[in-house]
């Protein structure tokens, strides 16, 4: 009976080991998944911080259209994955204003297919959004550049 009870507690101790060393396993696989998640994440960043300061510079330096460049950033700015990523609505107001005139007006192909008539009046409310916006989206774009310099 003492030698079945050995055995057993024998057979439990290298259960147990073997469960151990099993679940460490398993928990060093998922923080190396989560690192490399982070990777990723960290360098999609990267890239979609550099084409808004791409486009916010280009702006600033009126090589692009307010209203392209407000449409452009405020999708990248929505993909951005930071702890300490703003609210964008509240904080660059102008932008969002932009994007709010512009994000269904109709692009490429489908600019295309539209009456002409209804293009010129499109054009007009755009056109017309960039001067009276201009003063907001160009004190969001200084934001911008300062919030991305300041956080590298």
């Amino acid at each position: 009976m003492t030698f079945n009870w050995i055995l057993a507690t024998l057979a439990a101790v290298l259960i147990i080991a073997g469960l151990s060393f099993y679940l460490g396993r398993l928990l060093w696989l998922i923080q190396q998944q989560k690192l490399k998640q982070q990777q990723v994440v960290d360098a999609k960043n990267t890239d979609l911080t550099q084409s808004i300061v791409l486009i916010a510079k280009a702006m600033r330096e009126e090589q692009c259209e307010l209203s392209e460049g407000a449409l452009r950033i405020w999708v990248l700015l929505d993909h951005l994955q930071l702890p300490n990523k703003p609210n964008a609505v509240q904080t660059y107001p102008g932008l969002f204003k932009m994007y709010d005139v512009v994000k269904d007006m109709p692009t490429h192909q489908a600019r295309k297919e539209r009456d002409k008539k209804e293009i010129r009046h499109l054009d007009h409310l755009r056109e017309q959004a960039e001067i009276d916006l201009k003063a907001e989206i160009m004190a969001d774009v200084h934001k911008l550049l300062e919030f991305f310099q300041n956080s590298k």
